[in-house]
């Protein structure tokens, strides 16, 4: 009681809702067609459960992606099947594709464990406020980083100039000077990301 009507199975992985009027097409590997669906309009189609590649895929991260996100509690443990394979159903691909959203915009693991509760799964006006806050926070972030990168690159610019002021001697000097010009201000950390 309570599991609601089957969802007949049109495809691998696939179902729809009862009542639906579902032609499905199927050609042969060789033909080089997959198979295909045509739903009447209005029609759902459920996914059935899936393997962490799948999962993966679906929401464009890999596997140890979905991993780590178990180990940091911010995925739940999927069931296991017999021969001990992850096992995820229409929720964790639901969540799965918030969470890849959202580490996207820059939020970290720990403003979507808070935010998670939030949406819930269906609590779409809530979360969007949430995240519509968390959005102005991390373009706040942002502006305060690009000021301190600028103020960075003229302090660069000033040590570029003081090298280009005069040649360099033929010995260090005891002060480095000659080599390693002194620059105003603090040092700032910059982490750079490999280009792809």
């Amino acid at each position: 009681m309570g599991r609601g009507p089957a969802v007949p199975v049109v495809a691998p992985n696939l179902g729809v809702e009862l009542g639906c009027k579902v032609k499905t097409l199927v050609q042969t590997a060789t033909q080089g067609r997959d198979t295909a669906l045509d739903l009447a309009p209005g029609c759902k189609v459920y996914r059935g459960r899936v393997r962490i590649s799948e999962l993966a895929d679906s929401a464009g991260v890999p596997a140890s992606t979905v991993r780590y996100y178990e180990r940091v509690g911010l995925m739940g443990l999927p069931d296991r099947t017999s021969s001990g394979y992850r096992n995820y159903g229409e929720d964790a691909a639901t969540r799965l594709l918030f969470i890849t959203r959202a580490r996207r915009m820059g939020l970290s693991c720990e403003q979507i464990t808070a935010l998670i509760p939030v949406w819930a799964g269906t609590n779409c006006s809530a979360a969007h406020d949430r995240v519509a806050l968390l959005v102005e926070e991390k373009q706040a972030e942002i502006a305060a980083r690009v000021a301190e990168l600028e103020q960075f690159s003229a302090q660069l610019d000033a040590v570029r100039a003081t090298l280009e002021a005069e040649s360099p001697p033929r010995a260090c000097r005891a002060d480095l000077t000659c080599c390693v010009p002194e620059s105003a201000g603090a040092p700032v950390a910059i982490e750079l990301s490999p280009r792809h």
